[in-house]
């Protein structure tokens, strides 16, 4: 990394945790392995072995795992940090990886029986997660049967538990929207994910037919959103009374934050010494080539101390015991959004003025912008939605009951 200037290289965390700060610092020696493996990474469609090992020796994926179970239990503004150092070495990595280390966070909701299930063998479980509730479920003796059809499984090929959603006929006859997991070896995988970008998550959906699910598996995703779940009275960190869309979607937009920032610097390495195809100009003497590198770096770096500053202060009312209104979850939503649709724009612009050599297969630069030109289409980062609510809000309208925050 370029460490002349050294502020957007710098995680803000005001709280330093050793184990923390040993996380990140192994992680950003990954950086130049993740680079150079995104090529294959991308052709095979899986995060390589040796990713996923060195990833384990690190000890990320226990980063949101109960102490009890020899978890970290990290304070959360290093949650997302973890998106956003492995982004900038592969922006595929970053979101497949990133997912399975926070889906961590779901299984402290659960019951306790459910997390000894998933944390009582080797101490961390690599769940892949679907947001989106799909399939259908009903209660039966001791459990519920689940059947259906779930796309995006990101991380399955490299998963133990699906978590996954459903509709739910309960033996009341009411119906609940409930959250289960179950054997990834449980699930069809079918080989759906045939695209331009982000190849290497492995995205492919999955069905299930007649799945058994014991009930200790099971919870209502309204406990899981509302932080309601019976398993929280057994974990009592601060860092399980986050919210659970806050939790996520500042993790998520970590990988945008990543890949700026890589291209920011490959960039502007390439810009040190390129000389006009046509023109004969050393593109560094350029005016406008040098207002061009300073603006994006200070676009760049506001954007990140707005995610970082907004990371920070939700944690703090977290560990303050405040309510984090619905408001407040309303602003942190369409943030993310923000900083998303703001490293897409500075990604797309530090591609273009490359010139054509960036486009070749194996250049770093094309793969970052084409994966996050794709992610950018991610409905966790719709910006228009998302700016319409946080501005309805602040004008005084009332927030929806179904609002996704």
């Amino acid at each position: 990394m370029n460490t002349l200037f050294p502020t957007s290289n710098v995680p803000s965390i005001k709280d330093r945790d050793a184990s923390g700060d040993r996380l990140l610092a192994a992680l950003q020696e990954l950086v130049p392995d993740l680079r150079a493996s995104a090529q294959s990474a991308e052709q095979s469609g899986r995060i390589p072995a040796e990713t996923i090992k060195a990833l384990e020796d690190a000890m990320a994926f226990r980063a949101v795992v109960p102490k009890r179970y020899d978890g970290l239990e990290l304070p959360y503004p290093y949650i997302p940090q973890i998106f956003r150092i492995l982004g900038r070495g592969c922006t595929s990595t970053a979101w497949c990886m990133g997912f399975l280390v926070y889906h961590n966070f779901q299984f402290g909701h659960f019951p306790r029986a459910a997390q000894d299930d998933v944390w009582g063998g080797r101490g961390y479980t690599m769940a892949p997660g679907q947001v989106m509730p799909s399939g259908k479920a009903k209660q039966v003796e001791g459990g519920f049967e689940v059947s259906g059809h779930w796309g995006y499984a990101t991380g399955v090929h490299h998963g133990d538990w699906m978590l996954l959603s459903a509709p739910t006929e309960m033996l009341s006859g009411e119906t609940e929207m409930r959250r289960f997991f179950v054997p990834v070896e449980n699930c069809n995988v079918l080989e759906t994910w045939t695209v331009v970008a982000m190849k290497a998550t492995g995205s492919d959906d999955i069905t299930l037919k007649d799945e058994f699910v014991p009930e200790h598996r099971s919870m209502l995703v309204s406990d899981l959103r509302n932080g309601t779940g019976e398993g929280l009275a057994h974990n009592s960190n601060p860092l399980w009374r986050m919210p659970l869309l806050s939790f996520m979607v500042l993790g998520a937009v970590g990988p945008f934050v990543g890949a700026a920032e890589a291209l920011l610097e490959i960039v502007t390495d390439v810009m040190k010494t390129k000389v006009g195809a046509y023109s004969g100009e050393k593109q560094a003497s350029l005016m406008s080539q040098n207002i061009r590198i300073a603006r994006l770096a200070m676009e760049l770096d506001s954007t990140i101390r707005l995610w970082e500053g907004h990371t920070e202060d939700v944690w703090d009312q977290v560990v303050a015991a405040e309510t984090i209104t619905g408001e407040r979850r309303q602003e942190i939503r369409a943030v993310t959004s923000h900083v998303a649709r703001t490293c897409t724009s500075i990604c797309a612009e530090l591609a273009g003025c490359v010139g054509s050599r960036s486009y070749y297969v194996d250049n770093p630069i094309q793969r970052f912008h084409r994966d996050i030109s794709s992610l950018s289409t991610h409905a966790l980062f719709e910006y228009d939605n998302m700016a319409n609510l946080y501005g309805s809000v602040r004008l005084g309208g009332e927030l929806s009951p179904n609002a996704m925050i």
